[in-house]
């Protein structure tokens, strides 16, 4: 009985249902108004605006808009724990980054432009 016991405890503190489940990224999505303004990510991606990335879900984003016309905007996405990852993970889903979720998301940026 104590082996079922033990048994059961290790399985569930290495399972790594989140990473199965949901994955070690996520997609992020960026909008801008106005749109069509340039998105680059510290990650070495970019885009034009509105887009979405695939992206790590442990590491924080910095990221950085730009638009002739108008002033440059940052803003950074940062790793929170999702509570659908911590209900589902094991100590391994803490490791492959799953039990986190990248916020905001989708991140919404008003840019300062000159007007015409």
């Amino acid at each position: 009985m104590k082996l079922i016991l033990i048994l059961a405890i290790f399985c569930c503190l290495t399972t790594g249902c989140a990473t199965i489940i949901r994955g070690t990224e996520q997609q992020v999505s960026v909008n801008t108004n106005p749109t069509e303004a340039k998105v680059d990510f510290s990650n070495g991606q970019s885009c034009m605006s509105p887009c979405s990335i695939k992206t790590k879900r442990d590491q924080s984003l910095q990221i950085t808009i730009t638009r002739e016309g108008c002033q440059t905007q940052t803003a950074t996405m940062i790793p929170s724990l999702s509570g659908g990852g911590v209900l589902l993970g094991g100590i391994i889903d803490y490791g492959t980054g799953a039990v986190y979720d990248l916020q905001p998301n989708p991140l919404t940026i008003t840019l300062g432009c000159d007007k015409k």
